[in-house]
């Protein structure tokens, strides 16, 4: 009997491979989304940087679900943790997997996955995030909620505009590597 390509896929002989190939795919986009990063460190826009690393985290898991995006965020996250120097150990590794959770159970309950559900899941991760900064600050007898909310409000409104590219660049990947049985 000579099955064809179909036929293999059904029987989840080529669903590793392609599993593979999707996840280094969304792997380089991230990775493309780190070098941009790269070079927006040098403008200053109301005092804050754009920060499109959370978006690299939280944009796949509108597209792959609550499960596969928040493992993908975790990830994400482990590696900012390594890479970017930062006063709050791990932060990113635990704010990630939930921003990401936020957004994936987002795209399969309230918005379909999208630009619009991705700036409401963007800026549920930079509210877990800047928020996460103001309690630790206030746990050290720092009072920062109203600095800090205006710093998170000054860096989503900066970040806000690159959503609609890191959103097409997610859904050419996804696009790209979905099953269609």
């Amino acid at each position: 009997e000579i099955l064809c390509y179909r036929d293999l896929r059904r029987r989840g002989m080529l669903a590793r491979n392609e599993t593979i190939i999707k996840w280094l795919l969304y792997a380089g986009a991230a990775l493309l989304c780190c070098l941009v990063q790269g070079g927006l460190q040098y403008f200053t826009v109301w005092g804050v940087i754009p920060f499109l690393y959370p978006l690299a985290a939280v944009i796949p898991a509108t597209y792959e679900g609550p499960t596969a995006g928040t493992i993908f965020a975790i990830v994400s996250g482990i590696l900012c943790d390594l890479l970017l120097p930062g006063p709050i150990p791990c932060i990113y590794t635990l704010i990630f997997p939930l921003a990401a959770l936020c957004g994936g159970l987002l795209s399969q309950s309230l918005l379909p996955a999208g630009i619009f559900c991705s700036l409401a899941a963007s800026a549920a991760g930079f509210l877990l995030l800047d928020g996460f900064h103001c309690v630790i600050l206030w746990a050290n007898g720092k009072a920062a909620w109203e600095a800090g909310g205006w710093v998170m409000v000054r860096e989503f409104c900066v970040t806000a505009p690159f959503v609609i590219p890191v959103t097409l660049l997610y859904r050419g990947v996804y696009r790209h590597t979905r099953y269609d049985d």
